[in-house]
């Protein structure tokens, strides 16, 4: 039985794109992570409205045959009414997820450095992480949303190790 290896003599050349697109997210998640999640609201309730009028406009069409028809008017109904207010609340629900992962973020870094100082194993490199946790709940809480903002960065660096593949070949 005989491997075949692709070759890259009919690869075509590396999309530019690609590292532009990564590097424009990248950006956004790094300098403006708040703005984008509340945006992501905005689309996740804009989605879930038409989810809710497509389904409302289904109920009227076959009103007559749908076996369970209070129910696809219900699902409708609180499909709209839930985009809505997934629309109308966005600021809110952003800055309560960044207190959410903030406090998350703060309580596992705490209670994984006391186990290891409990065990007099504070003097290696996971007692680093966990400050570090630690530290990025804080930022997160009274800043912005460090998850966001650390895979914004990765985005960054991959764009700029993909251009600069593009740039070899």
């Amino acid at each position: 039985m005989e491997i075949i290896k692709p070759s890259k003599k009919g690869k075509e050349k590396e999309s530019i794109l690609t590292p532009i697109m990564y590097l424009l997210l990248g950006l956004i998640l790094a300098f403006k992570s708040n703005e984008a999640t509340t945006l992501l609201f905005w689309i996740i309730g804009i989605v879930v409205i038409v989810f809710g009028v497509k389904t409302l406009i289904e109920y009227y069409q076959n009103k007559e045959m749908a076996q369970y028809k209070n129910i696809n008017l219900t699902v409708a109904l609180a499909s709209i009414i839930i985009g809505v207010l997934l629309i109308i609340l966005a600021n809110a629900l952003q800055i309560g997820l960044r207190y959410v992962l903030g406090f998350f973020l703060i309580y596992f870094g705490v209670t994984r450095l006391l186990t290891q100082i409990s065990f007099q194993d504070y003097k290696n490199m996971s007692a680093l992480s966990n400050i570090i946790l630690i530290i990025m709940g804080i930022f997160s809480i009274f800043v912005s949303n460090a998850i966001f903002v650390i895979i914004g960065w990765i985005l960054i660096l991959n764009a700029v190790i993909l251009f600069i593949d593009y740039l070899k070949n």
